[in-house]
């Protein structure tokens, strides 16, 4: 599985395209990662016991063009930054925590630091995140402090009233024993350029804000040629904030998609313009009800790469995210 960033940014499924390649995130159990290890770019191992049978898997992320610069912290690979016509591009992959024997609170607060140390010394800031990626080693037993750790650092970086960027939480150990560990793309417009990018409210949920979970349910970058529209990690909440359909998989799979298509009507596009896609399933029996879902909708059954972690909540049973372009002109 591949995303390929074209041009400004194009992130697509297509394994043939050639480029050069930036980032890349694996799952699967631990003995079958360990076999991908050991190559030069910036990457994420994640690892869970419970694989559902399903077999390690690799995301590459790829430009297709250069220039391309190394992000580096603390002498290690943890990025890389281009540019286009429109923008200057910076993503981040594998950030950890400074001390990985931290309290799991510390580490969530180092990463956050560390991901604006990565940014600064490639140019860039927090204020230009437009994504983040969270992977929390047994997420459900400290989501709630790592709420707090989060607030805490965007109150300090006066996130909040402007940006909030996209993001997805997960459950996941990962092979360096990290409490968490983080990705992060960001991208900040040249000077007259005529690109923007912002938050995509949900019509069927009220902002993630409302509940103090600080992210926007969706963002996209905007240039001349493409829209690009990043849906966080998305799964069956109503609209008021609380889980819909508890101890039913296959009512939350419909509702997460329900929620899905709305988001991306708003932006005049459909499940159809999808160029990466993960599904989330606390459950390894729950991935039929989500096959069954995708050919009822006469959608591709390969249609995001299926994963099995806990999502933030113990009764949400199913959570996706997933990038979409469309072209301008």
């Amino acid at each position: 599985m591949m995303t390929q960033l074209k041009g400004a940014l194009w992130p697509t499924l297509e394994t043939t395209v050639r480029g050069i390649e930036i980032g890349r995130a694996g799952w699967g159990s631990p003995s079958a990662l360990a076999a991908l290890q050991g190559l030069d770019v910036p990457a994420i191992w994640l690892c869970n016991q419970e694989t559902g049978g399903l077999p390690a898997v690799v995301q590459r992320t790829l430009v297709t063009h250069g220039p391309v610069d190394a992000i580096t912290l603390d002498g290690a690979a943890v990025g890389a930054r281009w540019d286009d016509a429109h923008a200057d591009y910076a993503l981040l992959t594998g950030i950890l925590p400074g001390d990985l024997a931290a309290p799991r609170e510390a580490q969530a607060a180092s990463v956050f630091e560390n991901i604006e140390r990565a940014l600064q010394a490639a140019g860039l800031g927090f204020h230009d995140v437009v994504r983040t990626w969270l992977y929390l080693d047994k997420l459900l037993e400290w989501y709630d402090p790592f709420n707090r750790v989060r607030d805490a650092f965007f109150e300090s970086r006066h996130v909040f009233g402007g940006f909030v960027p996209a993001s997805t939480g997960i459950g996941s150990a990962n092979t360096t024993g990290s409490a968490i560990i983080a990705g992060t793309l960001a991208m900040r417009p040249k000077p007259g350029a005529q690109v923007t990018r912002g938050a995509v409210e949900s019509p069927l949920q009220c902002p993630a804000l409302d509940y103090r979970s600080s992210f926007s349910r969706a963002a996209e970058i905007v240039t001349p040629e493409t829209r690009t529209v990043f849906v966080s990690g998305t799964a069956s909440i109503a609209f008021g904030g609380e889980t819909a359909h508890v101890g039913d998989p296959e009512k939350q799979i419909a509702l997460t998609m329900d929620v899905v298509e709305a988001i991306l009507a708003t932006r005049q596009m459909t499940l159809r313009d999808t160029t990466r896609a993960i599904a989330y399933i606390k459950r390894p029996e729950y991935r039929p009800l989500w096959q069954r879902w995708l050919a009822a909708h006469n959608l591709p059954p390969n249609l995001a790469q299926e994963i099995i972690a806990d999502v933030c909540r113990d009764d949400l049973l199913f959570e996706i995210e997933l990038d979409a372009v469309t072209r301008l002109r």
